[in-house]
């Protein structure tokens, strides 16, 4: 895909973001697998919490950082509430 496109789907997204009541928050209550919750975890830290993000996505790369902050708050978050920070942690290391 050509660069012009990508900054054209990059605007739309930050324009979306922007738009009235998009930061206001909102509960979603899950229940997910244990499994399920060491997957979205390696999904949004390989995403958007390393340097080395492992896809390349212009949406992405558009987001605020505090969006990202955000989102590392959710990833902290989701493993200490199904208690497998240091599971996870360790499973990393390996």
């Amino acid at each position: 895909m050509s660069s012009a496109v990508n900054k054209e789907k990059s605007k739309i997204f930050e324009t979306i973001l922007s738009s009235p009541g998009m930061s206001e928050k909102c509960k979603l209550v899950l229940q997910v697998s244990r499994q399920n919750v060491l997957l979205l975890s390696r999904l949004i830290e390989a995403g958007m919490l390393t340097k080395e993000q492992s896809f390349d996505d212009e949406i992405l790369r558009s987001l605020p950082s505090a969006a990202v902050d955000e989102f590392r708050i959710i990833h902290e978050d989701i493993l200490k509430k199904a208690e497998l920070t240091e599971f996870y942690s360790r499973l990393k290391d390996l």
